[in-house]
């Protein structure tokens, strides 16, 4: 038996807890206070109704908490499964309870590992903890209704998920703790930054623009991905064709092409799920500041015109109202700002 301690009691992290601890692992769930009513119903059942795919029952979990300290100090291996900008909160929250040794995996991060590492080394600079990112969650999954201590596994997730660590002389120290929990699951990634910009979850912001007034409309479906024209696809391959410019001066590899893409994006099941019903939705406000943003960002430094992107954010920021240049995952909140492309490569590299 291992113990673990999951931040975040949404879709990922509940499923996670009650995954894990079906599976025989010791794990502690952490939701921040002013989510608490996430974890009322666990704290009164005592555990987790976890149905559909693979493992299933109740899960007794060892320790639910609202309480940061409790939550991470002796946990040897930290899961955060969290909305993208929730990453630099809960590093703050954090920073003054880690311990020298552990490890802190941000599943989907998105490049949160390169912001969680900003803001220990502002926190406690002396503080010897191995960070590391993932591509995608372990699962798709959907909580019950509100006041149920249940979740639903509709889908594991196939391995080979890309996991690379900060910096990335860890990763195989990573891949083997993480190895105790999911076997065969992860491959390497060659650093955080190849990871993080396979997230295909960034591409759509470019698409939710281009049915603005499909969205804002009444309508009498809200299906997403069946409705992408050859039009929508072609921005969303010039996207792509953007990030692989950077990839390239970077000297890493393209995980997910335009062609794996569309064939997931065309998948009948996917096909047939809903999309936004409002221009405030996680496709925009999560994907468009915590991922197109760090795109364009890298691409500065790496001196990489990234025009497809900066026009989807420019347009998303004055829908939004929000300056999602200013508020997004810019250069400064990666912690990357005035580093030159070999001192980026050593950082991501060697720490």
């Amino acid at each position: 038996m291992s113990r673990i301690t999951i931040i975040g009691a949404g879709n990922a992290g509940v499923a996670a807890a009650a995954d894990l601890t079906l599976a025989g692992h010791e794990v502690t769930l952490y939701e921040m206070p002013q989510f608490r009513e996430n974890i009322d119903p666990i704290l009164q059942s005592g555990g987790i109704m976890l149905s559909g795919v693979g493992r299933t029952g109740f899960a007794r979990i060892a320790k639910v908490t609202t309480d940061i300290a409790e939550a991470v100090r002796g946990a040897p291996i930290i899961m955060a499964a969290l909305v993208g900008l929730a990453y630099e909160t809960v590093a703050e929250l954090c920073a003054p309870y880690l311990e020298d040794g552990q490890t802190i995996v941000l599943s989907a991060g998105s490049l949160a590992s390169l912001e969680f590492n900003r803001v220990l080394r502002e926190k406690r600079p002396d503080l010897r903890v191995t960070l590391a990112e993932t591509l995608n969650a372990p699962y798709g999954s959907r909580r019950g209704a509100p006041g149920k201590a249940e979740v639903t596994i509709f889908t594991h997730t196939p391995s080979g998920i890309a996991l690379a660590a900060l910096p990335a002389k860890h990763t195989e120290l990573v891949m083997k703790q993480m190895g105790e929990f999911y076997p065969g699951l992860y491959v390497a990634g060659e650093n955080v930054v190849e990871v993080g910009l396979a997230n295909i979850a960034t591409l759509l912001p470019g698409p939710c623009l281009l049915m603005t007034g499909r969205i804002e409309l009444p309508r009498s479906s809200d299906l997403f991905y069946s409705k992408f024209t050859p039009s929508i696809w072609k921005v969303v391959e010039a996207t792509i064709r953007e990030r692989n410019a950077i990839l390239k001066v970077l000297g890493l590899r393209e995980l997910y092409p335009f062609e794996k893409v569309k064939e997931l994006f065309t998948e009948p099941g996917v096909q047939k799920l809903a999309g936004p019903s409002h221009m405030y939705h996680r496709f925009i406000t999560e994907s468009c500041p915590m991922g197109l943003v760090a795109w364009v960002s890298l691409g500065d430094l790496a001196n990489v015109p990234t025009l497809v992107c900066e026009a989807i954010v420019t347009l998303l920021s004055e829908v939004s109202g929000v300056d999602y240049f200013k508020e997004g995952r810019n250069l400064e909140r990666l912690g990357v700002s005035g580093l030159s492309i070999d001192q980026l490569k050593k950082l991501l590299n060697e720490g």
